[in-house]
């Protein structure tokens, strides 16, 4: 069967069989269409608690299955649905999963088709998903809501707007009202029942758009509440009614990782999964999501007397899929029989086998077996290195780093990530001491560079131990090239207030009077001994407490910027993104995977 050209499927789970009753309305045939329209457009300013936000397929898990399966669905049956397209534009995770998770929006007659971290990406979601609404926060990066608005009135001339808005914003509400803003809610109001309100009568706008509640709730979003951890009792029982049969496998591929950020790729994985399934695992009951935004996830539900054909069939759903596009890479959980697992599973093992892929390169379906040959790791001992780091021994810390590497790769002991960080953090403690030691600045640039970007652009083990020894080989030729004195107890001093008041307001003259210098001394002095000027030295202290707060912590990514001494967010993130290679956020994410 062929996906249905210009259609888009609800939210279902699918198996074989006749037509039935279900309790939200009757299916009527094997196909289960319903029809995407293009309507007029209408724009939300957002500010939610002071936090912006956007990135497409945000919130824990949704997106519908391009294309038509027979099956069975919870949510309706065959009729079309007249749901209003939402559009969310935030720059903060946590703030686009409070209002994805305000209320369960296609029972009241919503759908958020995707989601978008600044207005320049929101203007290419619009393109893309033709959304009734666009839900958009005021300050953001890159393109801010007012901007936005603005373009979207030059595509969209009948767009409306609606700002969400706190009193301090009040005159960008009264920007947002000249050029044509149709209403706005204040954030200490916000609530499911204002936000609501003022989505419906955005909708009441469209013409030949008329939103209906609907009762039932569909399968995807009570997937999406169990694994994020806000079920209910109400959700349990859909779950258990939907799935009657007592076994359960999850199976997934996390698809931005393997294709390094390529959103695209996402889209065409998708639809390479559904045309594999519709061939191979007809008769099974299972549903599919996209799940922490790149994610592509099968939750399947069969008997003990199924069991070995589910197996056989979805192996060769993915042989098929990987042989069009050969970096597949599905892993299977282990066989659960309690539907209340299911989030412990997918947020335990499940995530943690999909970092160890990693080990994995060139297979396509790895089972819960494949993964028990990882061992414990020992704990790297960063006190001896830092030990030998301090008293200049710096050959025996690369061997101490390097035998506790090819451990780590042959015993399959660290994560992905877990193992890229060491290595960094070992590095960058090793350039220091390098700089300290006034080495030229021109031998160390590369390695600066490299050390981050090309780390973390390793897909594989195999790929990252090649390049870990020839950058170590890199370290080992410098260490031997120059002869390395002791420092003086001058730069050792600057450097060491820096290192301790880097959270300060510090400033080349505040420095400069703290150790009785002109500025210009202390400028041309510290340049001359430590292989870089103050402000690169003190962004690079910075940002290494900044990584480390966002590996370890959970405060909001302002909360980072202040806590290591940054007073402007959008200036701290872009000295991240130059020095790490990735946003705060993205970097945040990556790791916590």
């Amino acid at each position: 069967m062929r996906p249905c050209s210009g259609f888009q499927t609800e939210r279902a789970v699918f198996h074989s069989g006749c037509a039935r009753n279900f309790r939200m309305g009757r299916a009527q045939s094997l196909h289960l269409i319903f029809m995407v329209k293009q309507r007029k457009i209408y724009t939300i300013y957002l500010n939610v608690y002071g936090k912006n936000i956007i990135s497409l397929f945000s919130g824990s898990i949704s997106k519908t299955v391009s294309g038509c399966l027979p099956g069975r669905t919870l949510t309706g049956g065959n009729r079309l649905e007249n749901l209003c397209k939402v559009l969310i534009v935030e720059d903060e995770y946590i703030t686009r999963q409070g209002i994805r998770n305000m209320m369960d929006w296609k029972a009241e007659g919503f759908e958020i088709v995707g989601e978008a971290c600044n207005g320049k990406e929101a203007l290419e979601l619009v393109g893309k998903f033709h959304p009734h609404i666009v839900l958009t926060d005021i300050v953001m990066p890159v393109m801010d809501g007012l901007n936005l608005e603005q373009n979207l009135r030059v595509k969209y001339p009948e767009i409306q707007v609606v700002v969400l808005s706190s009193y301090s914003d009040f005159k960008y509400v009264r920007n947002s009202f000249q050029s044509g803003a149709a209403d706005y809610i204040l954030k200490p109001t916000l609530n499911p029942a204002a936000l609501l309100k003022t989505m419906r009568e955005a909708a009441a706008r469209i013409p030949g758009l008329a939103v209906q509640e609907r009762q039932d709730r569909s399968l995807t979003t009570c997937v999406e509440r169990i694994l994020s951890g806000l079920s209910t009792e109400e959700t349990q029982k859909q779950f258990q009614g939907a799935f009657r049969k007592p076994c359960f496998i999850l199976a997934g591929m996390d698809v931005i990782r393997i294709f390094n950020g390529e959103r695209a790729a996402l889209e065409k994985q998708k639809k390479l999964l559904y045309q594999s399934l519709e061939k191979n695992m007809r008769g099974y009951d299972f549903v599919q999501l996209v799940a922490d935004e790149s994610i592509l996830l099968l939750v399947i539900n069969f008997t003990q007397a199924e069991r070995k054909s589910v197996f056989y069939n979805l192996k060769e759903t993915i042989e098929q899929i990987a042989r069009q596009e050969p970096k597949t890479c599905y892993v299977v959980s282990r066989e659960f029989t309690s539907p209340s697992r299911l989030k412990d599973i997918y947020r335990g093992s499940f995530l943690r086998n999909l970092d160890r892929i990693f080990f994995y390169k060139g297979k396509h379906f790895l089972t819960e077996e494949d993964f028990k040959d990882s061992e414990k790791s020992e704990k790297f001992d960063t006190a001896e290195y830092a030990k030998l780091l301090g008293t200049l021994q710096l050959e025996k810390a690369l061997d101490c780093l390097d035998v506790y590497v090819d451990n780590a790769i042959s015993r399959h002991s660290l994560g992905e990530m877990e193992l890229k960080t060491l290595v960094q953090n070992a590095w960058y403690r090793m350039i220091s001491i390098l700089e300290d030691e006034g080495l030229n600045a021109d031998d160390l640039s590369y390695l600066k560079r490299d050390c981050l970007v090309k780390i973390y652009a390793c897909p594989y083990a195999e790929d990252f131990k090649r390049l870990f020894h020839v950058m170590e080989a890199d370290f080992r030729s410098l260490v031997r090239k120059y002869k390395i004195d002791s420092q003086s107890d001058i730069i050792k001093n600057i450097l060491g207030y820096i290192d301790k008041h880097y959270n300060e307001q510090l400033t080349l003259s505040s420095l400069a009077k703290q150790f009785n210098f002109s500025y210009s001394y202390l400028s041309s002095y510290f340049r001359s001994h430590s292989a870089e000027g103050f402000s690169e030295y003190l962004n690079k202290v910075r940002i290494f407490h900044a990584a480390e707060l966002l590996r370890k912590g959970t405060s909001a990514i302002s909360d980072v910027c202040g806590a290591v001494g940054y007073m402007d967010q959008s200036y701290f993130t872009r000295v991240f993104k130059k020095s790490v290679g990735i946003t705060p956020r993205e970097y945040r994410r990556k790791y916590r995977r």
